[in-house]
């Protein structure tokens, strides 16, 4: 099964793909970093749905996983994030691509043991787990990374 996990961000939206077999062993497929230029939300989503759209033409993935919004402080924040997550997630439905949802401490606690672990050492993990290294990558792409780990886990294990 090919996953593909999101961790939207409206300055960067990290995308990660995993190839799960029926054991729960992971391969990474593909991972990059969406950057936006524009704070504008009406430049951001069109730009995002179009990039991932190509994401999805080139690899099929069978199911999604989205990191569901931290909710913390800045209000506008976690609207602009909302409005992001939206679109990824009609993106995925005009495809029937089924999409499960995980909240940070989740993945973490999946991943790492401890729904407290850093970014760093989720970061880590997922190098370890995948047999990658992401260099400069940036943290958004560890964690979509992740988040497809998650669902793999999940699908295979259960809860």
């Amino acid at each position: 099964m090919k996953i593909i996990g999101i961790d939207p961000g409206t300055t960067c939206t990290g995308i990660g793909i995993v190839e799960s077999d029926s054991r729960g062993e992971c391969s990474p497929v593909f991972f990059t970093a969406l950057r936006f230029k524009s704070r504008d939300l009406a430049i951001i989503l069109p730009d995002f749905f179009n990039r991932l759209n190509e994401i999805l033409d080139s690899y099929h993935p069978d199911a999604a996983a989205i990191e569901d919004i931290f909710t913390g402080v800045n209000v506008q924040s976690t609207v602009k994030l909302a409005h992001l997550r939206g679109t990824a997630i009609a993106a995925l439905g005009l495809r029937e691509i089924p999409v499960a949802a995980y909240a940070p401490r989740s993945v973490k606690k999946t991943i790492a043991g401890y729904g407290q672990a850093d970014k760093e050492q989720l970061r880590f993990l997922v190098e370890t787990r995948l047999g990658i290294k992401l260099g400069k990558a940036p943290l958004d792409v560890s964690d979509a990374l992740a988040v497809a780990l998650c669902h793999a886990q999940y699908q295979i294990f259960g809860a």
